[in-house]
């Protein structure tokens, strides 16, 4: 577990380490370049590293929570991919070729798509409106097909009307899940056990605060297992069981 954790954390800072160089190479660019094609493609490596940063660090946060792996996977390969394609394809040139051009949007796309996906996932809803949900991935994906399939036939028209009509509605749905959010957490007061889905702790090891799922978790911050129970007492309160 320490060195999962290790892992992670060394992850964490190459991402926030290549958008910072990234960050102040495109500030440089912006007030002391010429906008030549050197300087063209530093920012564009810097619009690059920053999107597909963004994207992997939405679907890890959902791998990371255990929520949809389904999603949070596929998006991660998907950012992945779309980076290793993009950096070579901007120094490289590659994009003057049409197919990788194609391809390599295509990818930024779904890596969008799954990253808003993973997003969503981590907010909870009650079971009654969960579909919300499942309704708002389904959106999600559809318009990334959508629009995927206008960029490989080149099309237009009434293609790009159903795109806006799937578009509003996936903005809709992704929208009414805060909102459910907040509602649920405002209206339903839980009183059965079952009802309780995260806590609260600080863990006893590293005096780390967060949030965590009923069962067994490990501490974000220094990996200790700790397996959290919460039992109905029918003539007191609800009492909370940890176990290290």
């Amino acid at each position: 577990m320490e060195r999962r954790h290790s892992i992670r954390r060394f992850l964490l800072y190459m991402v926030v380490g290549g958008l910072v160089l990234a960050a102040l190479a495109g500030i440089y660019v912006l007030l002391f370049g010429t906008f030549g094609k050197t300087e063209q493609k530093i920012l564009l490596t810097t619009l690059g590293i920053s999107y597909f940063s963004v994207t992997s660090l939405a679907c890890a946060a959902a791998y990371e929570k255990r929520r949809h792996g389904l999603l949070s996977i596929p998006g991660l390969a998907l950012s992945i991919a779309g980076f290793a394609l993009f950096l070579p394809s901007v120094w490289a040139e590659w994009l003057d070729s049409n197919p990788i051009a194609k391809i390599t949007i295509i990818l930024a796309v779904f890596s969008f798509s799954f990253a808003q996906a993973c997003l969503l996932s981590l907010v909870t809803l009650e079971r009654r409106a969960v579909w919300v949900y499942y309704a708002a991935v389904g959106a999600i994906l559809a318009l990334a097909a959508i629009i995927s399939a206008m960029i490989v036939y080149d099309q237009g028209g009434w293609m790009l009307r159903f795109a806006g009509a799937v578009g509003i509605l996936d903005g809709c749905l992704s929208l009414c899940i805060p909102v459910l959010h907040r509602l649920g957490g405002t209206l339903a007061v839980p009183t059965t056990a079952e009802a309780y889905r995260q806590i609260e702790l600080v863990c006893p090891r590293c005096g780390q605060r967060d949030r965590y799922p009923i069962g067994s978790i490990n501490c974000h911050r220094c990996s200790l297992a700790i397996d959290i129970r919460i039992e109905a007492d029918s003539h007191g309160p609800m009492s909370v069981k940890e176990n290290k």
